[in-house]
C-alpha cells in the first residue's frame, strides 16, 4: 500500500495535518463560474423541477465530487497498471468543509462512508470533516435550462450512462412501465457528447408522449490533474447527484439497471480482481450507497437494481423486444474511452466490451451491432499483448467451467468470490445461491452458444489457417493452441484443515484436500464449528443450545470463555441460528439470557456438591428455555412446562448435525465419515478425533 496521502479540500488549513505538507493534494471546487481547481456542473434542470436542497445533500455533493476528484489525481502504486493487491492500493485521507461536520464526524456516517468507498475503489479511506467557513449556494453547481420541456411530474430518478443495460432500463421505464423518469447521464469525456445527444433524440422519438427528462452532469478538472484512469469511485458521485435531484423531486429512490453478471462481480480472470474489477453496482455497493443516503435525507432512501437477476443477453432481447433494436449501435459499453475515435467507438478488447460482443451474437441481435465500430474484433482478431489473449480466453474458460457444474454448492466452492455477495442479496441464504447460480448458467451458456455459432460461421478460414493463430476462435478449435490461459486460482494458502463461516457460507476442507461449501444447514455447522474448536471438552448439549440460541453460550462445563466464542464464532446477539425458528422478541430474550447465566451457575455448584437431581432440573429448565426459543413462547413470555424437554432438545441437537453432515456427504465423503465416527452424542456432545486434528474455526469476514 501507499503511504498516505492527505486531500485538502476547498479552503481547509493545512497546518498540523501531514508532516509532509508538499506532498498533499489541495482540491478547491467551484460551480459554473470555474474559479477552482474542479468545477462541478449538473446541466439541463428545470426551474420547475428546483427546490429547496437539505444542506446535508449539498455537503454530500462537495463529498462525493472531492472523492471522484482525487480518485482521478492520486495514481495507483504502480506504473504497471495491471500491478493490484497491496501495490494498487491507496491511503487516502480527506479533510473536507461541511456544513453540518457533527453529523458526518458521527461513527456511524464515517464508518458506513469508509466501509461502501474502501470496497468501491479497493482502498483505504480516512475522513476528518470541519466547519464550512465560506457559504455558497448549490444553486452555483446548476445550469437550467428552461427550454427543455417538462411532460408532468418525474416519478423515478433513473441513472443513465448510455451503456445497453442503461439503455434497456430506460426503454422499460418509458415504454413499458409508462413511468415519467429523468435520466441521470454523467458526461466523463466530451467524446460522447455527440452519441449521448444522438440517444437522447432517438429516446425522444420512442417515447412519444412520455418523453424522458435528461440532466448532464460534468466534473471539469484542470489538465494535468487527469492522471489516473480507473475512476472506481465514479459511482458514489453519480449516485450522490442522482439522489440530491431526487430530493429536489419529492422523491426517495433512484435506481440503476446493470446486467447480474457485471453487477456481482465474479472476476473474468485474474487481470480483473480489486480495483481492476467494476463494483459500481455490486450488492455490497447498493446497500452501502442506501444506507449513507437514508442517514443523510433522514428517512428510507432506496437505491436499487431491477436488473441483477439479468444476463447481458437477456438486456439486448429486452432492447429488440420493445422495437428498438436500432438503438443498440448508438450505446456505449467501452471501458478504455481514451482509444474512442470517430471510427472506433469499442476498443473490442476490455472486458465489457468483450461481455457485449457475447451477448449480442447470443441474442442473435449482432447485425445491430456494426462489427467496423470495434477496434478489435474479439472472436477473429489477433490480439498483440498477452494479457488480452487472456483475458478473452479466461472469459470463455470460466463459461465452460460453469456449464460442467452441477449444483450451487460445487459452485460456490469454485467461486469463493461469491460468497462475500450472498448476505446482501434478498432471501435466504440457499435460495439466492441457488438463483446465482442459475443466473451464471444462462450466462455460461449464451457465452457458448454465441462461440458455437461464431465457429459455424467461420469454418472455413479457421480450417485453412487464413484467420490469425492467436484469434480465440482458432484458439478453441485447435487442440494445441498459440496461447496457454493459466487457471485463476486464488493466492490464499490454505490451512489443511477448515471449517469456518466465509461471509454467507460454511467453508470447509479435510486432509489438504478440495474446499467445499455447505449452505442451508447453519445451525448444525454452527454446532459443528463449535465442537471443532474445543476436541475433547464434553459439553452440556443443552448449554450449546440454549446458549447459542440466546447469543451467550458460556459453557461452563467445556471451559469456554464468552470471549473465545464471540471471536471464534459469529453470533448474533438475540437471535437465533439461521434456521432454528421463530424469534422471540428482545424482552423476552433479555429475560431468558439472564435465567441462563444463573442456571450455568447454579448446575456448576449443583455438579460440584454431587446433587444429580438438581442437575437434571436445571438441565430441564435449560430445555425449556432452548424449546421457547425455537419453537414458540408460552403466554406472557414465561416458559412452557409441557413434559421434559430435554429429550427433544437433544434430538433436535443430534438430527442438525446429522444434516450438515449429510450436505457434506454429497462434496466430501472422507470429511463426513471423520464427523461421524468423532463426535458422540448424549447429555453431553464431544468432538474426540483420533488421531488429533488441527482445525482453522476463524470466520472470514469483511471481503
Amino acid at each position: 500500500m501507499q503511504n498516505k496521502k492527505y486531500i485538502l479540500c476547498g479552503n481547509v488549513s493545512a497546518k498540523g495535518i501531514s508532516d509532509n505538507p508538499d506532498s498533499d493534494v489541495r482540491l478547491r471546487l467551484s460551480g459554473v463560474q470555474g474559479q477552482g481547481n474542479i468545477t462541478l456542473r449538473i446541466e439541463d434542470i428545470h426551474s420547475k423541477m428546483f427546490s429547496s436542497v437539505p444542506t446535508k445533500f449539498h455537503d454530500l455533493l462537495e463529498i462525493a465530487t472531492y472523492v471522484y476528484s482525487a480518485d482521478q489525481v492520486i495514481v495507483r502504486g504502480a506504473d504497471d497498471v495491471d500491478s493490484f493487491g497491496d501495490g494498487w492500493r491507496r491511503d487516502l485521507h480527506f479533510v473536507v468543509p461541511v456544513r453540518n461536520p457533527d453529523f458526518w464526524n458521527s461513527a456511524e456516517v464515517k464508518d458506513k462512508l469508509i466501509a461502501t468507498l474502501g470496497f468501491l475503489s479497493d482502498d483505504n479511506y480516512e475522513f476528518t470533516f470541519v466547519k464550512l467557513e465560506q457559504e455558497h449556494s448549490i444553486q452555483d453547481y446548476l445550469e437550467f435550462n428552461d427550454a427543455q420541456a417538462m411532460y408532468g411530474k418525474p416519478e423515478q430518478v433513473v441513472m443513465f450512462s448510455g451503456g445497453l443495460d442503461s439503455l434497456a432500463g430506460a426503454l422499460d421505464e418509458v415504454l413499458s412501465q409508462k413511468r415519467r423518469v429523468v435520466l441521470v447521464t454523467h458526461k466523463a469525456t466530451p467524446k460522447l457528447n455527440t452519441r449521448h445527444r444522438t440517444l437522447q433524440d432517438l429516446l425522444a422519438q420512442k417515447a412519444g408522449d412520455n418523453v424522458p427528462h435528461h440532466i448532464s452532469v460534468r466534473v471539469h478538472k484542470k489538465k494535468p490533474m487527469n492522471r489516473e484512469y480507473t475512476q472506481r469511485s465514479r459511482s458514489f458521485l453519480f449516485v450522490s447527484i442522482g439522489a440530491t435531484i431526487a430530493k429536489m423531486l419529492g422523491l426517495n429512490s433512484v435506481r440503476f439497471y446493470e446486467n447480474g453478471v457485471i453487477t456481482l462481480n465474479l472476476p473474468v480472470c485474474a487481470q480483473v480482481v480489486g480495483g481492476r474489477a467494476t463494483r459500481t453496482t455490486h450488492p455490497r455497493v447498493m446497500r452501502g450507497f442506501q444506507e449513507i443516503l437514508t442517514l443523510v435525507a433522514e428517512a428510507p432512501f432506496t437505491v436499487d437494481n431491477p436488473y441483477i437477476w439479468k444476463t447481458k443477453a437477456d438486456v439486448v432481447k429486452q432492447i429488440v423486444n420493445l422495437g428498438c433494436a436500432d438503438l443498440i449501435k448508438h450505446s456505449m459499453t467501452c471501458t478504455h474511452t481514451w482509444e474512442m475515435t470517430n471510427q472506433h467507438t469499442h476498443c473490442g478488447l476490455c472486458s465489457q466490451c468483450i461481455d457485449r460482443r457475447f451477448a449480442v451474437t447470443a441474442a442473435q441481435a449482432d447485425q445491430h451491432d456494426p462489427l467496423d465500430h470495434y477496434k478489435a474484433d474479439v472472436f477473429t482478431q489477433s490480439r498483440n499483448k498477452d494479457d488480452d489473449k487472456i483475458m478473452t480466453a479466461s472469459y470463455l474458460e470460466r463459461a465452460n467451467q460453469v456449464k460442467s457444474l452441477g449444483n450451487a454448492g460445487q459452485f460456490l466452492a469454485t467461486y469463493a468470490e461469491v460468497n462475500r455477495v450472498l448476505r446482501f442479496l434478498d432471501g435466504n441464504t440457499a435460495q439466492v445461491a441457488q438463483r446465482v447460480f442459475d443466473l451464471y448458467r444462462r450466462h455460461a451458456g449464451e457465452v457458448t452458444t454465441a462461440l458455437d455459432e461464431m465457429v459455424r460461421r467461420h469454418t472455413t478460414s479457421i480450417r485453412e489457417r487464413t484467420m490469425p493463430g492467436d484469434a480465440l476462435l482458432r484458439t478453441v478449435y485447435e487442440s494445441a493452441s498459440v496461447i496457454s490461459v493459466p487457471a485463476v486460482s486464488s493466492k490464499e494458502k490454505l490451512p489443511d484443515n477448515i471449517f469456518r463461516k466465509r461471509g454467507a457460507v460454511w467453508e470447509a476442507r479435510f486432509n489438504r484436500g478440495n474446499t467445499i461449501n455447505i449452505i442451508g444447514v447453519d445451525k448444525g455447522a454452527e454446532y459443528i464449528n463449535l465442537l471443532l474448536a474445543h476436541p475433547d471438552r464434553e459439553a452440556s448439549v443443552y448449554e450449546v443450545v440454549c446458549g447459542y440460541a440466546l447469543g451467550v453460550a458460556d459453557l461452563a462445563k467445556s471451559g469456554l470463555e464468552h470471549d473465545d466464542i464471540q471471536e471464534g464464532f459469529q453470533v448474533m446477539t438475540g437471535v437465533p441460528l439461521g434456521d432454528a425458528g421463530v424469534v422471540v422478541d428482545r424482552k423476552a430474550v433479555e429475560q431468558y439470557r439472564a435465567k441462563y447465566q444463573s442456571l450455568v451457575t447454579e448446575k456448576a455448584e449443583a455438579e460440584q456438591d454431587g446433587d444429580h437431581q438438581r442437575v437434571e432440573e436445571i438441565e430441564d429448565e435449560m430445555a425449556q428455555i432452548a424449546d421457547a426459543i425455537t419453537g414458540g413462547v408460552g403466554k406472557g413470555g414465561k416458559l412452557r412446562k409441557a413434559g421434559d424437554k430435554r429429550k427433544n432438545v437433544r434430538d433436535a441437537f443430534r438430527n442438525s448435525v446429522n444434516r450438515a453432515i449429510k450436505a457434506i456427504e454429497k462434496y466430501d465423503k472422507p470429511l463426513a465419515t471423520h464427523l461421524t465416527s468423532s463426535i458422540s452424542f448424549g447429555n453431553e456432545v464431544v468432538y474426540r478425533p483420533q488421531p488429533a486434528v488441527v482445525w482453522d474455526v476463524r470466520p472470514i469476514v469483511n471481503e
